[in-house]
């Protein structure tokens, strides 16, 4: 497999930036087929079996919910950090399962939510979603692959001590 160059990726970045500022119909487009993988994905979420290792399906939640929590974040410097917060617990949920190969049931309302969370968050700044794509297509494949760990995300202290000025 050809390994990408790094001027190839700054294309690739200008494009999606590029793209995240489209035509009025274009953002319609891109908002509606979101909602309608959302909703493919919501079903997924609540019919996933039990104990069943659902790599793609956590694969695919952890980027979108990567996006998420790194949205959040950035967002978090102008306001509270409970969007964050969710975001951040429902991705090391899903890296938790992963370490675990197993699906746990109990979680599909919180991670449903999370997911409709981040959903809205990348609809809301595309800009700041299409810097974010290459990082979270790395970890969704750590995770189809087996191979993610909760250490391949921050910890509680993310947000444990959040710097002096800034909302909680």
């Amino acid at each position: 497999m050809k390994a990408t160059t790094a001027p190839k990726r700054a294309r690739q970045h200008a494009r999606r930036t590029q793209l995240a500022h489209a035509h009025p119909v274009a953002t319609a487009i891109a908002k509606k087929r979101m909602a309608e993988h959302m909703t493919t994905i919501s079903i997924a979420i609540y019919m996933a079996a039990d104990g069943e290792p659902e790599r793609e399906l956590l694969a695919h939640l952890g980027w979108m919910l990567g996006i998420g929590a790194e949205i959040a974040a950035q967002l978090g410097m102008v306001g509270p950090l409970v969007q964050l917060k969710r975001q951040h617990a429902a991705l090391r949920t899903v890296l938790q399962m992963s370490e675990q190969g197993a699906w746990q049931a109990a979680q599909a309302p919180v991670l449903c939510g999370a997911a409709t969370e981040a959903k809205d968050l990348l609809i809301a700044h595309p800009a700041i979603g299409a810097t974010l794509i290459e990082s979270a297509d790395w970890l969704a494949s750590r995770i189809r692959n087996g191979d993610a760990r909760l250490s391949d995300v921050s910890g509680a202290e993310l947000y444990s001590n959040p710097p002096q000025g800034l909302p909680q």
